[in-house]
C-alpha cells in the first residue's frame, strides 16, 4: 500500500485539476472569481510534486532490484535519498518556471551565492556526503562486507548514511566512521573480490627433522580441519630459519571472515595432535652451551615407530618382548594423494598405522560409493583382516601424501603363538572398535547364533585363534 500512495495522490491531483478546469459540478462558479487562478496553481503544483513522488518510488524500486541482484541483503538508502532530492529539486524548478512563470536565471544565481556561503561553513559535512556518494557509486563497499580501516578496526558494513559508515565488529560493537575519513585513507575490503579469504599460522620445528615430512603432516592437519576450504587448497611453506628451529607457515582459506577465529584454533589443535602422533613436538627457545667438541649434526630421517605404536591401545595387549619383535618386522609404506591403500572386498591379512597424512574411507552402498569418514595420524585400520583374514570392509584412499606402517600376518603369527593370552585382549579391542552388526561379522546362521550366545568379543577371539592356528587359554 505504501508503494501505491504516490500513484493515488498523483491520480487525485489530476482529477482535481480536471474538475477545476471544466467545473462539471458547478462548484467553482460558487467561489469568487479571484480564487480560481490560485486553485489551478495549487492543483498544478500538487501534480508536479506528486509526479516527483512517483518517480522517487520507481527509483527506489530500481535501486533495490539492482542491490538484490548483486547479493546485497539491505537497500543502500543513501542512493535513494540522493535520487529523491535531485528529483524533487527538478520538480521545484519546473513548478517555478512552468506553473508560476518565473525566470530561473536570477533564482539560480542567488541560490549559487547562498550555496557557496553554506558550503564554506559546512565543508567537512559536504566532504562526508560526497565521499558517501562515491562509496555507493563505485561500489567499493557493499552492505555486509567486512572492512578493515586504516586504523586497524575491522567490522561489517551495516549502513552507509549521508555522513558516516557503520561497521559492526565481531565483538558486537558499532564503529561509526566518517565517510571522508574512510574514503580518504586506505581501507581493505576483506569480502572482495571473493568472499573467502586466506589466513596463516606459524609453527616452529627442530632442524633435525626433514622438512618434507613436516610439510605433509601439517598439510594433512589443515585438510582434516572442518571449515578449511579444499579449493583453494591449503599449503605449507617454509618461512624462516630461526634460532630455535624452522618456521613453517600454514596457509589456509575460510569461507568468510568471522569463521576464521574458531577454524584457526582448530587448525593449530590438529597440527599439534598430528605432530604428537608422529612423535614430534614444536621447538621452544633454547641455547646450546658446548663444553666439548660436539658431534656432527644432521637431519634424523628415522621414525620412532616403536614409540608411536606403544602409545596406541591396540598394542597394549603385547608385552615388551612382543613389541620388540613387532618393531623389527614392520614395513614403511608411502602413498601419494588419491592412491588406493586398500580396496573393499579384496583379501587382506595386514593392518596399517597412520604415521602422517590424511586418508578417506568409502564404501559401496547400493551401487554408489559413499564417504564414511577420515583416518588421521594415530589411527589404525585393517585389524579385522589382520586378525581374522576377513576381506577388506571398505576402501581407504590417501587424501594427501601419507606415511603408513604395515604389520602383516607372518610377522604377528609367531608372536601370538608365543603369547596366546593376547588373543582375548585383541578380540575385546576389536569388538569395542567395530560398529558393525552381526550380519557383517558372521557369514552363516550358526555364526550369528554363536555371537548371540558367547558375545562379539569372544566370537572375534575365536576367529583370531582359528586364523592363526592358536588355542585360547
Amino acid at each position: 500500500m505504501r508503494r501505491l500512495a504516490p500513484a493515488i495522490c498523483f491520480a487525485l491531483a489530476i482529477a482535481v485539476y480536471w474538475a477545476i478546469e471544466h467545473d462539471t459540478a458547478g462548484i467553482m462558479s460558487l467561489l469568487p472569481a479571484s480564487v480560481l487562478p490560485y486553485a489551478k496553481l495549487a492543483a498544478q503544483t500538487v501534480i508536479w510534486f506528486a509526479a516527483a513522488w512517483v518517480a522517487t518510488e520507481i527509483l527506489a524500486e530500481v535501486i533495490e532490484f539492482v542491490a538484490r541482484r548483486r547479493g546485497a541483503n539491505r537497500l543502500p538508502k543513501l542512493l535513494a535519498h540522493i535520487g529523491a532530492i535531485v528529483i524533487f529539486f527538478c520538480a521545484g524548478l519546473v513548478v517555478v518556471s512552468l506553473v508560476f512563470n518565473q525566470p530561473l536565471g536570477g533564482m539560480l544565481a542567488t541560490s549559487g551565492v547562498l550555496a557557496a556561503i553554506i558550503g564554506f561553513s559546512i565543508q567537512k559535512t559536504i566532504a562526508d556526503i560526497i565521499a558517501g556518494i562515491s562509496l555507493n557509486v563505485e561500489q567499493s563497499i557493499n552492505l555486509g562486507d567486512w572492512i578493515e580501516t586504516s586504523t586497524g578496526a575491522i567490522g561489517k558494513a551495516v549502513e552507509i548514511t549521508w555522513r558516516t559508515t557503520h561497521l559492526h565488529t565481531i565483538d558486537d560493537r558499532l564503529i561509526i566512521v566518517p565517510n571522508s575519513t574512510l574514503s580518504g585513507g586506505a581501507f581493505v575490503n576483506l569480502s572482495a573480490p571473493e568472499r573467502y579469504l586466506r589466513f596463516n599460522k606459524t609453527i616452529s620445528i627442530d632442524y633435525s627433522l626433514p622438512t618434507e615430512r613436516i610439510c605433509r603432516i601439517l598439510e594433512a592437519a589443515m585438510k582434516a580441519t572442518d571449515g578449511v576450504l579444499q579449493r583453494p587448497a591449503p599449503v605449507v611453506l617454509v618461512n624462516n630459519c630461526g634460532e630455535s628451529g624452522i618456521d613453517y607457515n600454514l596457509y589456509f582459506w575460510t569461507a568468510d571472515y568471522p569463521e576464521h577465529f574458531l577454524i584457526s584454533s582448530n587448525v593449530l589443535s590438529n597440527a599439534l595432535k598430528f605432530l604428537d602422533q608422529a612423535g614430534i613436538s614444536p621447538v621452544f627457545p633454547k641455547q646450546d652451551i658446548t663444553l666439548f667438541e660436539p658431534s656432527p649434526r644432521q637431519i634424523d630421517r628415522k621414525l620412532d615407530v616403536g614409540g608411536i605404536l606403544r602409545r596406541m591401545p591396540f598394542f597394549t595387549a603385547f608385552d615388551a618382548d612382543a613389541m620388540e619383535q613387532i618393531e623389527r618386522g614392520w614395513k614403511l609404506r608411502e602413498f601419494r594423494p588419491d592412491a588406493v591403500v586398500v580396496r573393499e572386498g579384496d583379501a587382506g591379512a595386514s593392518l596399517f598405522v597412520v604415521i602422517a597424512g590424511l586418508l578417506t574411507v568409502s564404501k559401496e552402498i547400493q551401487g554408489t560409493s559413499r564417504h564414511l569418514g577420515r583416518i588421521v595420524p594415530g589411527d589404525l585400520f585393517g585389524e579385522m583382516s589382520l586378525l581374522t583374514g576377513a576381506a577388506r570392509s571398505a576402501t581407504v584412499t590417501a587424501a594427501s601424501h601419507a606415511t603408513l606402517v604395515e604389520i602383516d600376518k607372518p610377522q604377528l603369527e609367531p608372536i601370538l603363538a608365543k603369547h596366546p593370552e593376547a588373543i582375548a585382549a585383541l578380540g575385546q579391542f576389536v569388538a569395542e572398535r567395530t560398529a558393525a552388526n552381526q550380519s557383517t561379522l558372521a557369514s552363516s546362521t550358526e555364526e550369528k547364533r554363536e555371537i548371540e550366545s558367547i558375545g562379539v568379543a569372544a566370537f572375534i577371539g575365536k576367529k583370531i585363534a582359528e586364523f592363526f592356528g592358536a588355542a585360547l587359554t
